[in-house]
């Protein structure tokens, strides 16, 4: 009899984001990962054993795919449906916390505290902004040709420190940040329970006027985002007086 080939198969589960409880029955899965995008949350990595198991069968708002040739087919069809989409996957057990706290914006006793901390993580995202100190920043807008920071926007930090937005990043050496939503995380770190970041957000900064700038050592600090200027000599030299 011949190798049956969807034992060689990877597998796709879609889902929205209102309907993310029911993922708590395959949490315990650990070859799997996760992704957002947007309202909707991807989980890959399934085998075919799994993809046929009780707990996924039992989920009753849910989208499947198989992987073949870099495209997606539904389950069961024979036509591609979309692209692998190009996301930052997380293991899942990191991803999903075993049980997601209520939180009560309006008060936050002993059993509403989360520890939220910034933990090393190898993640491929695109660095957008970057923290200089001011006299690198003086050196090279010096002679730097204006398309160079046309699409850069920046503000002050302190008195030694300014933080420029856009790509491509300046040459200039900084501390990288990488965006999720209004935050700005450290190259290199993630949250711990990145799924809670969205809650912890509407906490911190719940109109959203301001980017939350966040340290390795997992404190943070706010700039209003109507403070960024587009970058030029001209605003260099006006905001520094």
């Amino acid at each position: 009899m011949g190798k049956d080939v969807s034992n060689n198969l990877s597998y796709y589960l879609l889902v929205n984001d209102e309907n993310k409880t029911q993922l708590a029955a395959i949490r315990a899965w650990a070859n799997l990962k996760i992704a957002f995008d947007g309202n909707q949350i991807w989980v890959k990595d399934f085998d075919y054993v799994q993809i046929n198991a009780l707990e996924l069968k039992s989920m009753p708002y849910k989208t499947l795919f198989y992987e073949k040739n870099g495209k997606l087919f539904l389950l069961n069809s024979a036509l591609p449906n979309r692209n692998i989409p190009s996301l930052l996957w997380t293991p899942m057990e990191r991803a999903l916390p075993i049980e997601l706290p209520k939180m009560n914006h309006n008060f936050f006793g002993i059993e509403e505290k989360i520890n939220i901390k910034l933990i090393p993580n190898e993640i491929e995202v695109t660095d957008n902004v970057v923290v200089v100190s001011i006299e690198r920043l003086a050196g090279y807008i010096a002679t730097a040709p204006s398309v160079r920071t046309k699409n850069i926007t920046w503000a002050l930090l302190n008195d030694d420190k300014v933080i420029l937005f856009g790509t491509p990043l300046l040459p200039i050496s900084g501390d990288t940040f990488w965006q999720r939503g209004d935050f700005l995380i450290p190259s290199g770190y993630d949250f711990d329970l990145y799924l809670l970041s969205e809650t912890l957000n509407q906490t911190l900064n719940p109109e959203r006027k301001n980017w939350v700038i966040w340290n390795t050592d997992s404190t943070y600090f706010l700039i209003d985002k109507d403070d960024l200027e587009q970058l030029s000599l001209g605003s260099f030299r006006r905001m520094l007086g």
